[in-house]
């Protein structure tokens, strides 16, 4: 339930912003995106000296994807964002707890039929990478422990055919850690997201 909330926040959020903007793409731009994920994940746990891994397993998520931060030009954008892939897996108290994987940090997209000056809209494909913290943590659950964090990646391709609403399908890679009473625990996992998304400039 305050994933639902949340996302229905976000949404009108981005929706109400949309009317608030000059609609010029250079400037100051903020968006939020929401679909569906497929999730790769697998998991070591390292204790006095010992390791042991457990199989990869493959889920279906629920995607979002928040985005906001500034275009110098009117073909480039450059964001804090961050993306989160959500979804239930069983604990080893074989308990079913929500997941969100997620990375947050820098991105840059780039419009390769935007012209850089002219800021008429033009519909364009984008390319997108970008770097920062890569998270596995269980937020909505009531005695959530500390979340898993490490350095997280992604890159993707998107269209903007048109004004303001977006489709994006991006890849990330996240390897987060979690030491705690003297173990270790590395999650390594690999998310495609496809999002439909609303971007106020």
């Amino acid at each position: 339930m305050k994933q639902i909330i949340l996302t229905i926040f976000l949404l009108l959020v981005a929706v109400t912003a949309l009317f608030s903007f000059d609609g010029k793409k250079k400037g100051f731009l903020l968006g939020f995106g929401v679909g569906g994920a497929s999730v790769a994940y697998s998991q070591t746990v390292e204790y006095a000296g010992q390791s042991f891994d457990s199989p990869t397993e493959s889920v279906g998520a629920f995607a979002t994807d928040f985005k906001m931060g500034y275009a110098p030009t009117n073909n480039l954008e450059i964001y804090y964002t961050n993306q989160v892939a959500w979804f239930t897996m069983r604990n080893g108290l074989n308990e079913d707890v929500t997941i969100a994987d997620g990375v947050s940090g820098v991105g840059i997209s780039y419009f390769i039929s935007q012209s850089p000056t002219d800021p008429t809209f033009r519909p364009s494909l984008f390319f997108s990478v970008g770097v920062g913290l890569s998270a596995w943590d269980t937020p909505l659950e009531e005695e959530a422990g500390d979340p898993s964090i490490g350095v997280g990646s992604f890159f993707g391709v998107g269209c903007e055919v048109v004004k303001h609403h977006r489709v994006s399908l991006n890849l990330f890679v996240n390897n987060p850690t979690l030491v705690e009473s003297g173990v270790t625990l590395t999650t390594n996992s690999t998310a495609i997201l496809l999002t439909y998304g609303l971007m106020a400039f």
